[in-house]
């Protein structure tokens, strides 16, 4: 299990009543989450540069111990293999959450609604005991959480790991908002959920696991053999795309840097 977090800040001038105030809810927001979800706060660094005012720069890590030989690895691969949504149900918080954290902040975005997932340590706690007691059944063959692009990478990387396509049917996506566009379920950042591939003859076994932590669990896809990533929704197909170029074999962004001058060697 995790058992630490150390945690890097940067923020503008401290002298600023609005860096104040970001700097006591990141503190805050970081502790209460992982307190409530049984990681304690260790360390952290602090460091103020004008160019971070308003716009802080967080960075958090956790450091587990595990045996060796009991770790799961976030791949899918096989033919027609079922893919399972687990954890929370999917919102509209977090769409774009990982562009907004690279945008320019003006005084017009400045007043926009952020694109921050809302997270509920509990539920994660939920999520966490879930899933220790199903990979004590031996019937995992790959799971991923949901991070930034939530279901489109998660499930992309997996295809893409273990050499497989996937199909995905997004009506039968958990969701806790009607109206939401196919765009929005793929790009969702919502937090407590996990994309797994399981041994179909024990999926009984696996949803009254999750039935039992009070989860959602449902069946959204299942694997190929097309090396193809392809999305339904309402029974038209919304995505039909390569998965290598999506993953790993993706173009990688060339971008113009100057080389830092070197520091001089202290005797």
């Amino acid at each position: 299990r995790p058992i630490a977090a150390l945690n890097s800040l940067r923020f503008g001038d401290l002298s600023e009543a609005k860096t104040q105030h970001l700097l006591a809810g990141v503190v805050h927001s970081i502790s209460h989450y992982g307190n409530c979800f049984g990681v304690p706060t260790v360390g952290g660094e602090v460091y103020f540069e004008d160019r971070y005012h308003t716009n802080p720069l967080v960075n958090a890590m956790s450091v587990g111990i595990v045996k060796s030989g009991e770790t799961v690895s976030a791949t899918a691969k096989g033919i027609g293999n079922p893919v399972f949504f687990v954890g929370s149900a999917t919102g509209k918080d977090g769409i774009g959450g990982a562009s907004f954290a690279s945008a320019d902040i003006t005084a017009e975005s400045a007043e926009e609604l952020p694109a921050v997932q809302v997270g509920d340590p509990f539920q994660e706690k939920l999520l966490l005991e879930a899933c220790q007691e199903l990979m004590a059944l031996d019937c995992l063959i790959g799971i991923q959480d949901m991070g930034a692009a939530g279901l489109t990478s998660s499930s992309v990387e997996m295809a893409g790991r273990g050499g497989a396509g996937l199909h995905l049917h997004l009506d039968r996506v958990p969701m806790r908002e009607p109206g939401m566009t196919p765009y929005e379920v793929l790009l969702s950042e919502s937090q407590e959920r996990m994309l797994m591939v399981l041994d179909p003859q024990k999926e009984k076994q696996a949803e009254a696991i999750f039935r039992k932590w009070g989860l959602d669990f449902a069946i959204v896809g299942k694997t190929t053999d097309t090396l193809r990533f392809v999305v339904k929704h309402k029974g038209e197909v919304m995505a039909d795309l390569p998965i290598k170029e999506l993953g790993d074999e993706a173009p990688l962004y060339d971008r113009p840097f100057v080389e830092s001058p070197k520091r001089p060697k202290l005797d």
